[in-house]
């Protein structure tokens, strides 16, 4: 059995894993809501459905990068709008990051993005395999008592279905501030055949973010990771 077919989002005993993210619920003014209401199926890729073809979905076939977790959607919007030789989908289960990326995909006419309202790992099934030129995950929930560090996403039990649509060559990007995450990353990521790589100098493509400015001022380091899939 392939390497990457044996990280499944199931336990040893076919339990499923908990979720990598907290619930939080925000509601959103009457204005914005309704703006959410109206470019969602527009602009948005269902969770579930049936086989996405992202050359299908863009209608021209470049570099596809999927963020999981993009938050309030910096990353995917500066990517989107200072590359156009590329195409974006950022995934995000909380709803006013969604509304906020929705926004300015209008505003700014970015026809290269789209966003994912859920999970990402299970969005991850409706993609082809090898279909991905990057994966990004920056700053995800840290869970940082040590019962909690299994529903972290850099888990050997949760990097299947991001893996699998990577193509060989494609990088998987991660960025912390959470010192043992560092480790547990490295950790995980080295004991992966199919990925090379680890701690990198600041990527220049990521984009100072509210979670990146709240751990410098905690006096957190910040800490990236690169690996390429071979």
């Amino acid at each position: 059995m392939h390497h990457l077919a044996t990280l499944a989002r199931v336990d040893q005993h076919g339990r499923a894993q908990p979720r990598t993210f907290k619930p939080r619920r925000r509601r959103l003014s009457p204005t914005r809501q309704a703006a959410l209401e109206r470019l969602e199926p527009l602009w948005s890729l269902d969770v579930d459905g049936p086989p996405l073809d992202a050359t299908a979905v863009f209608g021209r076939q470049v570099p596809v990068v999927l963020e999981v977790g993009c938050g309030a959607g910096e990353n995917a919007l500066a990517a989107a709008s200072a590359r156009p030789d590329i195409d974006v989908i950022a995934a995000e289960v909380h709803t006013p990051g969604i509304a906020r990326v929705l926004a300015h995909i209008e505003a700014n006419g970015l026809t290269n993005l789209r966003v994912v309202h859920g999970d990402a790992l299970e969005f991850c099934a409706r993609l082809a395999t090898e279909s991905l030129d990057e994966v990004w995950v920056f700053f995800p929930d840290p869970w940082p008592k040590p019962r909690q560090r299994q529903r972290r996403i850099v888990h050997p039990d949760r990097l299947g279905p991001l893996l699998r649509c990577l193509r060989p060559g494609g990088v998987l990007r991660l960025a912390t501030d959470i010192d043992d995450y560092v480790e547990q990353m490295v950790q995980v990521c080295d004991a992966i055949p199919e990925l090379d790589g680890g701690i990198v100098e600041r990527w220049e493509g990521r984009t100072m973010t509210r979670f990146e400015i709240k751990g410098i001022d905690a006096g957190r380091t910040i800490t990236d990771l690169s690996y390429r899939r071979v």
